[in-house]
């Protein structure tokens, strides 16, 4: 249950909250709409290797799927990790693969739906706590406008070109939890089938 309640906790909160909220200047709102951009217009689908760290340490890998527009996402865990958590129809199902027993919750509400909105407005429901940048990466950290002590998201780009690297995810102050997740091998806008979506057991490199 311990791993089922990290799960959860990555589905339904936001990350690293910023205490102290600075305006973007002009230069950090052209990247707001860029990342807006990027989102509605160029991101399709993700294919990707990725690593899971705790802010406890305990690390996990897996694969991940993503579908953006059509609200689909697995992450499917490395032994021995047993956990498969597969997102379609707003539902996040949860799958242990040792116990052969799935659950199955709403993630409406969740940060996860910001993922898989149709269109992405950083302006309408989301708060932009900070945007910063360096030579080569782009941070923005989130938070659902109304649900300020829900802690925040904070999404990692590289610039050029601008490409999802990851997510931190921090739970509220009261408890200071966090979790990234490291995408690896990427492959952006690759075709697979929605079948994908369907399937506990079997990634890829498990097909006969």
């Amino acid at each position: 249950m311990k791993i089922f309640n990290l799960l959860i906790f990555v589905f339904l909160n936001f990350a690293c909250f910023a205490e102290n909220y600075q305006k973007p200047n002009e230069s950090k709102i052209d990247w707001v709409t860029k990342i807006e951009n990027y989102f509605n217009s160029e991101l399709d689908s993700v294919k990707s290797d990725f690593t899971q760290v705790s802010s406890r340490g305990n690390v996990s890998t897996g694969k991940i799927f993503l579908k953006r527009k059509k609200g689909l996402m697995k992450l499917y865990y490395n032994d021995p990790n047993p956990n498969v958590a597969i997102v379609k129809d707003y539902k996040l199902t949860h799958f242990d693969r040792d116990l052969k027993e799935k659950t199955i919750i709403s993630v409406y509400s969740s940060p996860l739906a910001f993922f898989l909105e149709k269109k992405i407005d950083l302006k309408e429901n989301i708060k932009i706590v900070s945007l910063d940048e360096s030579s080569d990466s782009v941070t923005v950290t989130l938070k659902k406008k109304g649900d300020e002590d829900e802690g925040a998201i904070t999404l990692l780009f590289s610039k050029n070109p601008l490409r999802l690297k990851g997510w931190v995810i921090m739970e509220n102050n009261n408890y200071g939890r966090k979790t990234q997740i490291v995408l690896e091998n990427a492959q952006f806008n690759a075709a697979f089938s929605d079948k994908e979506f369907d399937k506990f057991f079997l990634i890829d490199s498990d097909k006969k």
